[in-house]
Formats: structure tokens, sequence, C-alpha cells
């Protein structure tokens, strides 16, 4: 897990607000991060062609900007 990613859900769903680089060198190798959300616990973002999805143990969601 990366510290300097951070991730924040609301109505509207889960926002990068910081760390844009640093997932996307993790995306890069791998093709997914955990990332810990408050409130939600750790996630999984992955890049998939429709673009990133933060799965979590009930759906999978778009990461959105913010």
């Amino acid at each position: 897990m990366i510290p300097d990613i951070l991730i924040v859900f609301d109505s509207a769903g889960f926002h990068l607000l910081h760390g844009h680089l640093h997932l996307a060198v993790m995306l890069s190798e791998s093709g997914k991060a955990s990332v810990d959300v408050k409130g939600h616990g750790t996630v999984l973002i992955s890049k998939r062609p429709t673009g990133l999805v933060v799965q979590t143990g009930e759906a999978d969601l778009p990461l959105l900007p913010y």
C-alpha cells in the first residue's frame, strides 16, 4: 500500500485527491494498487481499458477526478 495516495469517498463515488503520479507508477508496473480509504479500508485500484476502477467488496466503481 502507498500512503502517499489519497482517495476519498462521497455521495458521487471515489475521488483521487493526491498521489496521481505514485498511482500511475504502481499501475504501470502491475496494473493494480492497494490503497487505504478512510471509512472503507483497503481497496484495490485496477487499470482497465475504460479507465481506473475501484474494486470494493460490493462493486466495482470508477475512480473519479476531483
